[in-house]
């Protein structure tokens, strides 16, 4: 080991460690935001039972999805599954992807057609 500084031009050794460099800032890219639908976009559902009434949606209650949008978990999704609409949270139930509702699950299977997260509810109207 040196008992020195080094001086300039002189070689370093391989058990050295290497000057600190200071880092150079990367170009920040401009990070685009997903075009919000518009209401030609959206798809309206209308809740028919009262599956999902613990989140204060009753049966008449009115869901705007977006198609464009991919539900993540513990997020409300309507999927098509064997030519029937389900609305549920959507979450995984032993490894497999699930609709879930105040009445139980549903697996979503492969032939099963995740139609869009949903983005607004409408309560529905007294009578």
């Amino acid at each position: 080991m040196r008992s020195s500084p080094r001086e300039p031009g002189q070689d370093r050794l391989p058990f050295d460690v290497a000057p600190p460099v200071d880092p150079v800032p990367a170009p920040r890219r401009a990070v685009r935001a997903a075009a919000p639908a518009r209401g030609a976009d959206l798809v309206r559902h209308l809740v028919v039972g009262d599956g999902l009434a613990s989140r204060g949606w009753p049966a008449g209650t009115e869901l705007l999805i977006d198609p464009r949008r991919r539900p993540r978990r513990g997020e409300p999704a309507l999927a098509r599954v064997t030519e029937r609409d389900v609305v549920g949270v959507f979450d995984l139930e032993l490894g497999r992807a699930a609709l879930r509702t105040d009445r139980g699950s549903v697996w979503l299977t492969s032939a099963a057609q995740i139609v869009g997260a949903v983005v607004l509810a409408a309560p529905p109207l007294a009578v």
